[in-house]
């Protein structure tokens, strides 16, 4: 059964000539002024395990501190013939981040909840004098 192994949400996400995964600045804090602001860019970096040659779907939903959902996403995969897993990079334009607090991103894996990570908006520090 296909699962996500892990995910952590980054600035840019990418594979590299020799098909590496490479992340650039990771995070779990994102300082805003005000609410509501918003990322303009972002993106979600996934390991998918599975078995070779499987058709994994997989989907995100962004929670709000609230609760209700913010944004959902969906994709697919195929893991390699010659490998038990797969590299995923989700991209997110534009998220808006409507209240300061914990964000949730619940990972389903073929409709199973698989993984959960989080990110914490939060007014900036302040500047001593």
């Amino acid at each position: 059964m296909a699962e996500c192994d892990w995910a952590i949400l980054c600035d840019y996400a990418f594979l590299d000539s020799n098909r590496k995964q490479c992340l650039i600045g990771a995070f779990d804090n994102i300082f805003a002024a005000n609410v509501p602001s918003g990322l303009p860019r972002a993106a979600v970096a996934l390991k998918i395990l599975g078995n070779p040659s499987e058709q994994v779907t997989f989907r995100l939903e962004i929670m709000r501190p609230t609760g209700p959902q913010l944004l959902a996403a969906q994709g697919s995969v195929a893991i390699p013939a010659d490998a038990s897993a797969a590299d995923v990079q989700f991209n997110l334009i534009g998220v808006p981040l409507p209240d300061y607090g914990i964000y949730l991103i619940n990972v389903f894996v073929n409709e199973v909840a698989s993984k959960q990570i989080s990110f914490k908006v939060t007014p900036p520090p302040a500047v001593p004098a």
